[in-house]
């Protein structure tokens, strides 16, 4: 049996307004959309409309957490409701939901990603049997997840009524200390070693979550995705600090682009793989 592929993304609330074009892939792939507008420019995506943040809820979302999208008796108030929360669950927690099931790896991307090359999930396939994870370096970081949490000080984690949506306030400079208390060592990137895979040296350490590739037949992988997830619900939407933090963790530590095959130093901007948009678009 051939193996399969599927790039996921998540839009809701109307923060973009379409489905980003792709190019079709050399193996076959899908590209699934998990958002609350039936009507969005789908461009080929599969549109799926059902919300699996509470018919599949997270199985590691007790309720009590931070950013726990549903809560009980007096607490029910304080449920993250956010539709920047709500997303991160088909980010990071998507090993939930039925049809990805079938799956050998699975891409997320954001919503303002276009993909367009036609051998990105044949490279990813190949990429994922060995590594379990890929992502790009943070060109902007130098590998430093301190730079990553300082310039997190942003109204998207601060501000109660973001977007003209509530949310809790949440407290990424907190969070980057308790990782320190934890043992979270800026250092461990730079002491590993690893013969290909790891981008530019000096960014190595803290990765661009907007493009992730998943191997979803291995458990340590799925328990990675839990991990990560968890993050967000004790402390913050910005999944970039917790990703380094949980790859350190697990020693799960991503193939990291660019390489010899997909070249681009600068992907916040565009790579060989992908154009990155501007939101709302």
């Amino acid at each position: 049996m051939s193996k399969k592929v599927a790039f996921i993304t998540s839009i809701l609330g109307g923060y973009e307004k379409t489905c980003k074009p792709f190019v079709e892939q050399t193996i076959t792939t899908d590209f699934i959309c998990f958002t609350d507008d039936p009507n969005i420019e789908s461009n080929g995506w599969i549109i799926d409309t059902n919300p699996y943040h509470d018919t599949h809820r997270s199985l590691i979302d007790n309720g009590l957490y931070i950013n726990s999208t549903k809560k009980e008796g007096r607490l029910k108030c304080l449920e993250n409701r956010h539709t920047f929360n709500l997303a991160k669950y088909y980010k990071q927690n998507w090993q939930n939901i039925p049809r990805l099931e079938e799956y050998d790896v699975v891409i997320w991307i954001d919503g303002t990603i276009e993909i367009i090359h036609p051998g990105v999930s044949e490279y990813m396939l190949e990429l994922c049997a060995n590594y379990y994870v890929v992502s790009w370096h943070h060109e902007m970081r130098g590998g430093c997840l301190f730079h990553e949490a300082f310039s997190s000080y942003l109204g998207r984690y601060l501000d109660s009524n973001y977007l003209g949506q509530w949310q809790p306030y949440q407290d990424v400079i907190g969070q980057y200390h308790d990782y320190l208390q934890e043992g979270y060592d800026e250092y461990f990137f730079q002491k590993f070693q690893r013969e290909s895979g790891r981008g530019r040296g000096d960014h190595f350490g803290v990765w661009l979550t907007c493009f992730v590739a998943f191997n979803n037949r291995n458990p340590i992988v799925l328990d990675f995705l839990n991990r990560w997830y968890l993050q967000t619900l004790k402390y913050s939407t910005q999944d970039q600090v917790s990703f380094s933090k949980v790859a350190q963790d697990t020693r799960i530590v991503p193939y990291t682009l660019p390489d010899s095959i997909f070249k681009g130093d600068t992907p916040h901007e565009n790579c060989d793989i992908f154009i990155k948009h501007e939101h709302g678009k």
